[in-house]
C-alpha cells in the first residue's frame, strides 16, 4: 500500500467518522478523529503480517473510528456501518460483542481492556504460540487502577507480545489531563514497571507502524501524541468535541 493511498484512506476514514456522528447526532466525535492512525496501523499490521495478531480497542467510546476503519479495510458493509445506531443495528454507540461477528469483547466503562490484553497474551505465551497483542487505551484511561493491576501482572509475567497504544490527546471527559490527574512522569513510571517506552506522532502512521511492528524483548508502550477533534479546525483541542456530534458545516468541509 502506497504512502498515497494510506493517506486517503486515513481520510476517509475521518470524512465516514463526521458522516456518522452528524447522521446519528452521535457523541464522542473528538475521541474517534484522534485515535484514526493508531487504529489504521494495528489493523495493517493484523492484515499484513501472518502472526496471529489480537487488537483490544479498550478506548471503546470512539467505536464510530474502530468502526469506518473497518470498512476501509473491507472488514465490514458499507449498508452494516451506514446502520449505526439505527434500530437492530449491531453497530453501538460503544463497542457490543452482542451479536455482532466482529467484535470478541464489548468495551466502553474503561480500565479493562489492558487486563484483557494480559490474559490473551499469557494464554498464547503458556501454549507457545506467537502472537502479537495490541491494546489501544486513552490517556485519560490511565486513571483507572485496573489499568496499573494489569500494568504490574504484563511486567511481572514479561508478556513481550504485547504493545499498548496510548491516544495522548490530553483531554478527557471533564478536563484536561495535566488538570484531572497529571501525566507529566508517566513516561518515567512505565520505563520503572520495566517498559520499553517509546513516544510517538500519533497522527504519523509510519511513526506508528515502524515502532509498534518491531520485536522487543519486553512488553512496549507507545505514548501516542495526538490531537483530541484531529481535522476538523473549529473543535480540535477542545473538551467540547468529547460530548457534541458533528454539525452539517463540519460534514461539508469533508464533503467537497
Amino acid at each position: 500500500m502506497t504512502r498515497k493511498l494510506i493517506n486517503k484512506k486515513i481520510y476517509e476514514i475521518r470524512r465516514n467518522i463526521i458522516k456518522l456522528s452528524f447522521k446519528s447526532n452521535s457523541a464522542h466525535l473528538g475521541s474517534s478523529l484522534s485515535v484514526v492512525e493508531i487504529i489504521f496501523a494495528c489493523l495493517y499490521f493484523k492484515i499484513k503480517n501472518k502472526i496471529t495478531t489480537e487488537i483490544i480497542f479498550s478506548k471503546g467510546h470512539a467505536a464510530m473510528a474502530y468502526y469506518a476503519s473497518l470498512y476501509q479495510f473491507k472488514l465490514i458493509r458499507k449498508k452494516l456501518l451506514d446502520d449505526y445506531l439505527k434500530e437492530n443495528s449491531t453497530l453501538w454507540a460503544h463497542i457490543s460483542k452482542k451479536n455482532n461477528q466482529y467484535f470478541k469483547f464489548s468495551f466502553g466503562s474503561l480500565g479493562y481492556g489492558l487486563g484483557i490484553s494480559a490474559g490473551i497474551s499469557l494464554g498464547y505465551k503458556t501454549k507457545g504460540k506467537k502472537s502479537k497483542i495490541f491494546c489501544i487505551l486513552s490517556d485519560g484511561e490511565l486513571n483507572e487502577g485496573s489499568i496499573w493491576e494489569s500494568l504490574m501482572f504484563i511486567s511481572h509475567h514479561n508478556l513481550k507480545n504485547i504493545t499498548i497504544l496510548i491516544d495522548s490527546n490530553k483531554i478527557q471527559s471533564f478536563g484536561r489531563t495535566e488538570e484531572v490527574i497529571n501525566l507529566k512522569h508517566i513516561k518515567k513510571v512505565f520505563k520503572n514497571l520495566n517498559y520499553h517506552v517509546h513516544t510517538v506522532n500519533g497522527h504519523n502512521f509510519e511513526d506508528i507502524y515502524k515502532t509498534m511492528k518491531k520485536d522487543s524483548s519486553r512488553p512496549k508502550i507507545l505514548i501516542c501524541s495526538t490531537i483530541k477533534g484531529r481535522g476538523l479546525k473549529s473543535i480540535e483541542n477542545t473538551i467540547s468535541s468529547h460530548y457534541k456530534p458533528a454539525t452539517l458545516e463540519q460534514l461539508k468541509i469533508y464533503e467537497k
